[in-house]
């Protein structure tokens, strides 16, 4: 009730309000003088990468040393773990879906071991991975079935086709 009153209270002080500005706005049309409008922006040339330089992204660790950051993969924002100790970019199964990778059942026949133990992937290709302005096409990667993985790896097979990854003051610098 108490919020039905305050928007009743707030209705009325703008209906009062309303016909005033509209004569104080009519009467300074029809006087003849040019509205004022504002200054238009200033254009400035965007900074673009000279041709030939490395890109670079930097991602800072998180609380536990972990780089976590987003990558577009396929066009689709996916969060990810940077992982060195992954040979590939590996998703899950809901995550591949997500990016219109379905591998037949079939497919799950390679193990691979992970932190959970042994369990079975099944190869795929994405077809662009990008962090920040560093990108990779056709980059190699695994879907796990049955993965409890709290997010996507982005393993060395992303890594390896940079020009150069680094670690320095507990930010991880990925050149392109």
């Amino acid at each position: 009730m108490h919020n039905h009153l305050v928007v009743l209270v707030l209705a009325s002080i703008v209906a009062l309000a309303a016909p005033s500005l509209f004569e104080r706005y009519e009467a300074r049309l029809s006087s003849g003088q040019p509205e004022a409008l504002d200054r238009a922006p200033d254009v400035v040339e965007a900074a673009a990468p000279v041709p030939g330089s490395p890109r670079e992204t930097h991602i800072a660790g998180d609380w536990s040393g972990h780089f976590t950051t987003n990558a577009v993969m396929n066009g689709l924002t996916i969060p990810v773990i940077v992982d060195t100790g992954a040979s590939r970019v590996v998703l899950d199964v809901a995550t591949a879906r997500r990016l219109g990778i379905t591998p037949p059942a079939g497919d799950f026949r390679q193990p691979v071991q992970t932190a959970n133990g042994v369990g079975l992937s099944a190869w795929t290709r994405i077809d662009e991975i990008s962090v920040g302005t560093v990108s990779v096409r056709n980059v190699d990667a695994l879907v796990l079935r049955d993965a409890d993985l709290p997010q996507a790896l982005l393993g060395m097979s992303f890594l390896t086709r940079l020009k150069g990854y680094s670690v320095e003051d507990g930010r991880l610098t990925l050149k392109d």
